[in-house]
């Protein structure tokens, strides 16, 4: 079961997420509230072939490792860290990205500039759901679960990243993470633009999560149409 909350402001984001800010909680921003926690591989759009047989989670991301061998600065060494990367790279994985610091989650809930909608963050209390030492086989589990990422890639580090692994692809996180407590912070539209703005203040932008050539002329192009004049 999922407990929403309604937000009017940052203010009462704050506080909200300042009551959970013992370790044990971590956040997660969508930026459309009918959103289900169901990771990529498990969304219609994917599954069709997985469930099919034609095609295997394995030999995807088989492919994935040979193709992006001349992009790699650092070798992963086992699947855990290959999912692990290629997820932040966008391929469609088992995996869900949350993070520890609530300010990103919110990021990436309000970062379309255009939206009309509300947006969301959950909370979830991964404290009887987390492992320190991942198994051998993540396409083998039996259980989801909720894990480290090694620092293999800036992102991770930038995002204070932490994911979950869905055994169940398909179904939402909630349902088959059964020992974990989530909340659903619904946050109305009227809010997102002053939130946007106290995000740029506070340095919260692509770049400072991404830190890479394309994100600081992302963020450089926004600075020029949300703050300069028009002449």
């Amino acid at each position: 079961m999922v407990r929403e909350f309604e937000i009017n402001s940052f203010e009462e984001y704050h506080s909200v997420v300042f009551k959970h800010r013992e370790t044990n909680y971590v956040f997660r921003g969508h930026s459309n509230i009918n959103w289900e926690l169901i990771p990529k591989v498990g969304r219609p759009a994917y599954s069709a072939s997985f469930t099919s047989g034609i095609i295997t989670e394995q030999s995807i991301l088989d492919s994935w490792k040979r193709y992006s061998q001349p992009h790699l600065i650092i070798q992963p060494k086992d699947d855990w860290e290959w999912l692990t990367l290629a997820q932040h790279h966008g391929l469609a994985t088992r995996l869900l990205d949350w993070t520890r610091n609530p300010l990103v989650a919110l990021y990436f809930a309000t970062e379309n500039p255009t939206t009309e909608e509300d947006v969301c963050v959950y909370i979830l209390d991964y404290i009887k759901s987390i492992v320190l030492n991942t198994p051998h086989e993540p396409f083998k589990l039996d259980k989801s679960l909720v894990f480290y990422p090694k620092g293999i890639s800036a992102r991770v580090i930038n995002q204070r990243g932490v994911l979950s692994l869905s055994h169940i692809p398909n179904k939402p996180l909630e349902e088959i993470l059964l020992n974990s407590k989530f909340k659903k912070l619904i946050i109305k539209k009227k809010a997102i633009p002053e939130i946007r703005q106290i995000l740029t203040l506070y340095s919260v932008n692509e770049y400072t999560i991404y830190q890479d050539l394309d994100s600081l002329s992302k963020n450089l192009n926004r600075f020029i149409i949300e703050t300069l004049p028009l002449s």
